[in-house]
């Protein structure tokens, strides 16, 4: 543990030099000494001051400079005899440059000097810097401030109700220093001393101080002042010299009534009530009053004091509207303008009575002439009357045709509550008048002459906003006398009808300032008429905006044509609500697939454009920006391919392939028409109609006289049958056990629902129809019962007709139940069985057969079968086949 050295500047420090960490400490090439023997070291020699810091002043002006000395003794303290000392400044927290040291034998000084101090208060310390940790020597508190101002505005109050005086003043600048501030009295008395008084000495941070009543004399004579003072100086303010009750402040009188006068038109009367304080007094009233739209107000003083035995005080004015609301109030003061005046009275509120409004219309019309011989349609249009003018709430205008002499000369064309009537005038119509009326009465007359006749136009005029909600017009004086001028100005809208605002300037004027519906990013449409004494000029027109932005939105494009190399681009303008002020140019961009971007500025009427230079077959995307003097705003892209080929080399093409569609089409036609009979043979061949064929034609006769060529007739079909096979087979079925001669044993028996079917391997080519021998009485009866197979009556076969493809088969009857060629059912019902009757019914029976067989005579080809008998059928069991051929 390391102990400070000895070095204190006076004995209150030691126990704090001694345990403060890091002050003191001893160097690290001595031995370090044990704690009580170095306080009986320090004591023996007894305290010194052995260090000591010095300045010019603790308390300065704020900014001036600080010099400051340390002085440290080398003999007075331990281990510094034979050590380099060097002396460190710090103001506050922070070390001061370039300080000023000399080392002599005995002692070790340093100066320093802080060029200007610009603290209220600082601490400047002293340090000792050897081989350990710097140790402090002194330190000393520095004040820096300013020296008091000269107190001003020094004024006293004599409050009657608390029988005080009360005197204020202003202090002036701050001092940042300790400052003692009194209120100074001294009586007055001609040829005699002044007399001292009290003083009032105010609470800190005050600015007025109170004298309470048993200090004050009422009237005599003081003189009052007010002294600051500081380490820096002193000073004091202007010498005041007043009686107190010269200066009294009463409390505010009040108001009792106010009346109007119904004879003096405008003139209102006051009452008022004097203060309780101070009623022995004489005093001075003052009036103010203000309507409820106004924000000044106007006063009204009494001109002669109220008697002194009177409590009330009577103010009359005159000049008050009527049907207006106003404010008033009241104050008072001593007479003859001694004292002060008191607060003003509570707000009184008073509704002067209703008149008849006065004044005349500010009217403006608008002529629409149809053509001689017709009424002419007129819109008359007038402002408000004014609340001066109105003197009471308007309850409507009546407007008036004057068509004659006398009252039946005087038509009413409108009683309305808005500015405006719309009716047609006659052609030899005089004069159109307009009131205005109220509770109270109607206005005087406003008289107006419609001008037919059309003057001379202004020179010129232009429009420029003034800030965001009004317009300023200026325009050129005419050279002809002008009695006023009319502006008209709307809102230009696509979409709503423009509402028309409108004012009046007298023929003088050259300016004016439109305000009345005025917004910003709005297009304003604005004329100015002149009016002479016998017409109505020309409008002359102009159009401004108060303030603009960029547009809302930009135009969109599309591609009005493209080609190989170009491509036209086309858009409709901006709507007007959504430009926001005028257009000043339009820059449009293309760009490649490759990402290179073209652009051209175009000029703001601009409705299309044509790129040119563009690659072939080459995707470009184009977009339109607008630009107006308050920003820009980029359109929608559109995407557009040119084509590999131009308009005109495409329409070559389209008449070169034009052409030989053409020339196939006929080339088609006059083949077909030429070579029509052998096209339709070779694509759509004749198909044999059997009900219309030449075969029925064909006899038996016919068919046994060898192969003969058929008939060449006109109706005779083309297709040629080849062959005609007829097959007879065995129809084998198992013979019964009981009867072996029964014929049913050596026939096929059919039974009824029943069908032949041959073998599989077998193949039936041919009509087959059973027929029956004739028989003996006692012969048996072949069976025909139908088999459970199905049989295949026919089937014929023809050749293709020069290698043409016939469907196989042409005629084919299969799987049939039913007897060949009959129309009767070869399977009798039950009780139609005739194989087990007798008599007259076999013959019946065979009779079916016979029909059957007379039936072939409609099949000539089948006429050549011969039908075998039973008995064969037997012998062969099989059947026979005749063919016939025909070349």
């Amino acid at each position: 543990m390391h102990y400070g050295r000895c070095c204190l500047d006076d004995p209150p420090n030691f126990a704090k030099a001694i345990w403060e960490p890091g002050t003191m400490v001893l160097p690290h090439n001595r031995e370090t000494l044990p704690l009580g023997a170095l306080l009986l070291l320090l004591f023996a020699k007894g305290v010194q001051p052995y260090a000591h810091v010095a300045v010019q002043s603790p308390i300065v002006p704020l900014g001036s400079p600080v010099t400051a000395t340390c002085t440290i003794n080398r003999t007075g303290c331990i281990g510094l005899e034979e050590e380099d000392i060097q002396i460190l400044w710090k103001l506050d927290d922070e070390y001061l440059p370039d300080p000023q040291q000399n080392n002599s034998t005995g002692a070790i000084s340093s100066r320093v000097t802080v060029r200007s101090f610009n603290r209220t208060m600082a601490i400047l310390s002293c340090y000792a810097a050897g081989i350990g940790i710097p140790q402090l020597m002194g330190r000393v508190e520095i004040h820096a401030g300013y020296p008091p101002s000269k107190p001003s505005n020094l004024s006293c109050i004599m409050n009657l109700t608390e029988e005080s005086l009360t005197c204020t003043w202003s202090p002036g600048q701050e001092t940042y220093l300790e400052t003692n501030v009194t209120l100074e009295r001294q009586r007055s008395r001609d040829g005699a001393l002044p007399e001292k008084k009290p003083d009032c000495a105010p609470l800190k941070g005050q600015n007025h101080c109170t004298v309470p009543r048993e200090l004050l004399n009422l009237y005599q004579k003081e003189v009052i002042w007010v002294t600051a003072q500081n380490a820096l100086g002193k000073s004091e303010s202007e010498k005041l010299c007043l009686v107190p009750m010269d200066a009294v402040k009463l409390d505010p009188p009040t108001i009792e009534t106010i009346k109007s006068s119904s004879l003096d038109g405008g003139c209102l009367s006051v009452l008022c009530r004097k203060p309780r304080e101070g009623t022995w007094l004489s005093q001075l009233y003052e009036l103010r009053y203000k309507a409820e739209e106004d924000a000044a107000w106007s006063v009204i003083s009494s001109s002669q004091s109220p008697d002194v035995m009177n409590r009330s005080m009577q103010i009359k004015g005159c000049g008050f509207l009527a049907a207006r609301v106003y404010y008033f109030q009241v104050r008072c003061m001593k007479e003859f303008s001694q004292g002060h005046w008191s607060m003003w009275s509570p707000v009184i509120t008073f509704l002067t009575p209703k008149t008849a409004p006065v004044g005349k219309l500010d009217v403006w019309w608008k002529m629409d002439q149809q053509g001689s011989g017709k009424k002419t349609k007129v819109q008359l249009m007038w402002k408000p009357m004014s609340r001066k003018d109105s003197n009471g709430d308007i309850l409507g205008y009546l407007v008036f045709l004057i068509t004659g002499q006398g009252q039946d000369g005087v038509m009413m064309l409108c009683n309305t509550t808005k500015v405006l009537c719309d009716f047609p005038m006659p052609p030899r119509a005089a004069k159109v008048y307009i009131k205005a009326y109220n509770a109270a009465g109607e206005s005087p007359a406003t008289d107006v002459v419609l001008f037919s006749k059309q003057g001379l136009p202004p020179t010129s005029i232009r429009a420029f906003p003034k800030d965001d909600h009004s317009l300023y017009v200026e325009w050129e004086a005419s050279k002809i006398s002008v009695v006023r001028y009319v502006i008209e100005w709307y809102r230009v809208s696509e979409q709503a009808s423009c509402n028309i605002s409108w004012k009046t300037e007298v023929g003088a004027g050259t300016s004016s300032l439109l305000q009345e519906n005025i917004e910003p990013f709005q297009l304003f449409h604005i004329s100015l008429y002149p009016v002479y004494e016998d017409a109505v000029g020309l409008p002359l027109h102009t159009e401004a905006y108060t303030k603009q932005k960029a547009p809302s939105s930009s135009p969109r494009l599309h591609l009005k044509s493209i080609g190989r190399s170009q491509a036209e681009i086309e858009w409709n303008p901006i709507p007007i609500e959504k430009r926001h002020g005028f257009i000043t140019n339009y820059t449009i961009f293309w760009k490649d697939s490759k990402g290179w971007v073209s652009y051209a500025i175009l000029d703001a009427s601009s409705r299309n454009f044509l790129i040119k230079n563009l690659e072939a077959s080459n995707i470009y995307k184009v977009h339109l920006m607008s630009s107006t003097a308050g920003g820009r705003t980029n359109g929608t892209i559109l995407t557009i391919h040119t084509t590999v080929l131009t308009d005109t080399e495409i329409y070559i093409v389209i008449v070169v392939l034009f052409l030989v569609f053409t020339l196939t089409i006929c080339l088609v036609l006059t083949i077909y028409f030429k070579k029509h009979q052998k096209m339709k043979n070779h694509f759509w061949p004749n198909v044999p109609d059997p009900a219309n064929s030449s075969l029925g034609e064909w006899m038996p006769t016919k068919l046994q006289e060898g192969n003969k060529g058929f008939p060449n007739t006109k109706d005779s079909n083309h297709i040629i049958t080849s062959n005609i096979t007829i097959l007879d087979r065995e129809i084998f079925k198992k013979p019964s056990p009981t009867r072996k001669g029964d014929i049913s044993a050596q026939s096929p028996q059919i039974s009824p629902g029943s069908s032949f079917q041959p073998n599989a391997s077998d193949r039936l080519q041919g009509f087959i129809c059973p027929s029956v021998a004739k028989m003996g009485e006692n012969a048996q009866r072949p069976s025909y019962m139908n088999m459970n197979n199905t049989v295949q009556y026919a089937k014929v076969i023809v050749d293709p007709f020069r290698g043409q493809r016939v469907p196989t088969p042409l005629y084919l009857r299969s799987d049939s139940t039913q007897p060949l060629l009959c129309d009767m059912s070869p399977s009798p019902k039950p009780y139609e069985n005739l194989w087990f009757h007798g008599g007259s019914q076999y013959f019946q029976e065979d009779a079916v057969f016979q029909e059957c067989e007379l039936s072939l005579m409609d099949f000539p080809l089948l006429q050549g079968l011969k039908i075998q008998g039973i008995d064969d059928l037997n012998d062969s069991h099989n059947f026979t086949t005749l063919k016939h051929n025909r070349n």
